[in-house]
């Protein structure tokens, strides 16, 4: 996939705020330093999303919108979950506002969930991948930092992702540093798109 531009659009606080115009959305979720901007910004080609040393900056759900000229789609930018320096009231709300866009949402075609392939996953992220799935969206599940793991770590990390969230292939695995499996993460996203891909 080419992207020729990518805009800003608005960040929302609210379900009454998201975009309801048809075009399909592609969501961006996971702990809060999984990297997550990040790759967005890899994705890009440009620094457009912030990044932060500290987990938990994004608290609206950003939207950017990708090749506004032909075939657009939105990559959406989704609040952390999990651990972030804030405070609990502000931890429940932005929780809330992900459950609400995930299941409100009319033109969300999938979510891109990052783990850091170094931690297996966490309670947190298997609640949550159950969740968006009984919500009826598809989840592809993407393991972020492959570059922090040597060959033997790496083929220990995968086998240990496979197993915990019972995959029936071997986790897409990336790394935005060395640009390791974008090629193939670009792959899933046009699926995603195209509505090729299962719950």
């Amino acid at each position: 996939m080419q992207i020729t531009a990518v805009n800003f659009v608005l960040g929302a606080t609210s379900i009454k705020q998201v975009p309801n115009d048809g075009i399909p959305q592609i969501a961006f979720l996971g702990r809060s330093n999984v990297g997550k901007s990040t790759l967005l910004n890899v994705l890009f080609k440009k620094e457009i999303v912030k990044t932060s040393k500290s987990p938990g900056k994004t608290r609206e759900i950003n939207f950017f919108l990708v090749n506004s000229q032909n075939s657009p789609y939105y990559f959406v930018d989704l609040p952390g979950v999990g651990y972030a320096k804030v405070s609990k009231s502000m931890r429940d709300d932005m929780a809330s506002r992900i459950k609400n866009y995930v299941e409100k949402a009319h033109d969300l075609k999938g979510i891109v969930y990052l783990l850091d392939i170094r931690h297996g996953g966490h309670q947190i992220d298997f609640e949550t991948i159950n969740g968006i799935k009984a919500a009826g969206v598809p989840v592809l599940l993407v393991a972020s930092k492959a570059d922090k793991l040597n060959r033997s770590e790496f083929t220990a990390a995968k086998k240990k992702l496979k197993e915990n969230f019972c995959l029936q292939e071997e986790p897409l695995t990336i790394s935005s540093k060395t640009k390791k499996g974008l090629p193939e993460l670009w792959e899933e996203i046009e699926a995603l798109l195209n509505g090729a891909k299962d719950v």
